[in-house]
């Protein structure tokens, strides 16, 4: 007989059976779970963190470029503390010429006019305008009627005709074109032009008045160019006279060009009294005119039979001309011949004739090349070798070989082709720097048999190119110098336009390098 106990017993065993099967179920579920869990947590893992083998490469590619980079800092630290600071120039084409400055005498074709009667003179043409024989050149008035007629005129525009305006407006555009702000002397110029235009309008406005009107008392003589003979030369018109109307080249001497001669140009006014046989006006017949200086008999050679270009410091424009050289005695001593230099031109005289001496330079041996500074120029020494010893000559590279001698470990005697860097081929021998040969070193030919010994140096002009940062020196060829830069050679140079140089060579060394 089972008691209550024995039940109780088996409803507790069977509670904890079920219990029991529930926490293994429970256990199992927990399993799983810890299982997904672990399974989830890899694959989450795997994209935080690296397998050991891959953060060992990392690091190792990492720690290298950090080295590079202070290798390569190193590098450019160590290359500026060894290099200068150097100026370069850029080559550039250009041309040069020899300047000599004088001050020279004009002298032109030149016909002198007198008053022909005594009163009040005025004048109808602009200076330096061309007149024909039709034209009036001036009037005189005996009785002063125009003088008092100008004093008390009160004209407005009406009194201009379309041909009047045009002159003006001619003047106008001539000086707007021409005008540059650096050389404001052009505005007076104008000034004064348009004071002769308006001087000549108002003189013929009156004489024409005075002409229409037939006042009483009215004396008026017109004189037309050239005195209106028909076969006389026109010209252009000049109002002053000097005293050098009449020199010729035969009467020039050193006396002319004395500092302390006295120069006098005498002018004429409109509305000035004049006297019958005055000085009325001149012209200047024709457009070839001479330049005439004294110049050194050096010189002279130098100049004689040329043609040259003069620029004339007064408008700076510059002008071609023909050269002849003639001697001149100077006054008081008898055996003593200078040399005149006589420059020709055949154009622009109306531009000098306010002129009777001008200074003036004058061009010569114009070159054209490669133009550089002087201060890029170095003078540097080169080892000579003979073309029979040297060989194989690349003119690629400019270099040539040699061979010199050598003794191995065991006292065998061999040789070794070496190759030069060739700066220059001249007479049959190579220009060759001393950083492998040196003087009084023995080199061989490509036989091995013949020798020579350096015993003789050069020395060349270059310059130093440095477009690859290095400093390397360019044999050049001196055409023409001045004070400050220098032509050379194209062709017998190895650099060209645009290539850099350094600006000044005595800081510079053979190979060493620099940067801008």
């Amino acid at each position: 007989m089972q008691s209550r106990f024995d039940f109780n017993n088996e409803g507790n065993n069977k509670r904890r059976g079920i219990k029991t099967e529930n926490q293994s179920k429970q256990n199992d579920s927990k399993a799983k779970n810890s299982k997904k869990n672990e399974d989830s947590s890899s694959k989450k893992g795997s994209l935080i963190f690296l397998p050991k083998r891959n953060i060992i490469s990392f690091r190792i590619i990492f720690y290298a470029f950090i080295v590079l980079i202070a290798a390569y800092l190193f590098y450019s630290g160590y290359k500026y503390v060894n290099s200068k600071n150097i100026s370069t120039y850029q080559v550039k084409e250009g041309a040069l010429s020899e300047q000599n400055s004088y001050t020279g005498l004009i002298l032109r074709e030149e016909e002198v006019y007198y008053a022909k009667s005594s009163g009040y003179y005025n004048f109808y043409l602009k200076e330096g305008e061309k007149a024909s024989h039709n034209d009036l050149v001036y009037s005189i008035d005996g009785s002063g009627k125009i003088k008092e007629m100008m004093t008390n005129q009160t004209g407005d525009a009406s009194t201009l005709s379309q041909s009047d305006l045009t002159d003006i407006k001619s003047e106008i555009v001539k000086f707007s074109k021409e005008y540059n702000p650096s050389d404001f002397v052009d505005v007076y110029d104008f000034k004064d032009d348009l004071d002769s235009i308006s001087l000549k309008m108002s003189n013929l406005y009156i004489l024409n008045k005075i002409s229409s009107m037939s006042i009483n008392g009215t004396n008026v003589n017109k004189y037309y160019c050239a005195d209106g003979a028909e076969n006389a030369k026109t010209g252009y018109v000049v109002y002053y006279y000097d005293d050098y109307e009449d020199v010729k080249l035969e009467d020039i001497n050193s006396a002319y060009f004395d500092k302390d001669r006295e120069y006098t140009k005498h002018m004429i006014a409109n509305n000035e009294i004049v006297e019958e046989g005055d000085f009325a006006y001149k012209l200047v017949t024709s457009n070839t005119w001479q330049l005439v200086f004294p110049i050194e008999e050096e010189k002279a050679k130098e100049f004689d039979g040329k043609e040259m270009k003069v620029k004339f410091l007064k408008n700076q424009e510059t002008l071609k001309g023909k050269v002849k050289i003639v001697d001149a005695i100077a006054p008081g001593k008898n055996t003593s011949i200078e040399k005149i230099c006589v420059v020709t031109f055949n154009t622009s005289v109306a531009d000098y004739l306010n002129n009777r001496f001008i200074d003036f330079e004058i061009f010569m041996n114009e070159n054209s090349g490669y133009k550089i500074p002087k201060s890029s120029v170095v003078e540097k020494e080169f080892l000579l070798i003979p073309d029979t010893i040297a060989f194989d000559f690349n003119e690629t590279t400019n270099t040539v070989c040699v061979k010199l001698d050598k003794y191995l470990e065991d006292g065998t005697k061999t040789f070794v082709t070496t190759e030069l860097n060739v700066y220059r081929i001249d007479g049959g021998e190579y220009y060759v720097d001393g950083n492998v040969v040196k003087l009084n070193n023995t080199v061989y030919g490509s036989d091995e048999v013949t020798s020579y010994t350096i015993n003789r140096t050069a020395t060349l002009l270059g310059v130093y190119k440095i477009n690859q940062g290095y400093a390397d020196f360019k044999n050049i060829k001196k055409l023409y110098e001045n004070e400050e830069y220098i032509i050379i050679d194209p062709q017998y140079t190895m650099i060209k336009p645009y290539d850099y140089i350094a600006l000044d060579a005595s800081k510079v060394k053979d190979n060493e390098y620099i940067y801008e």
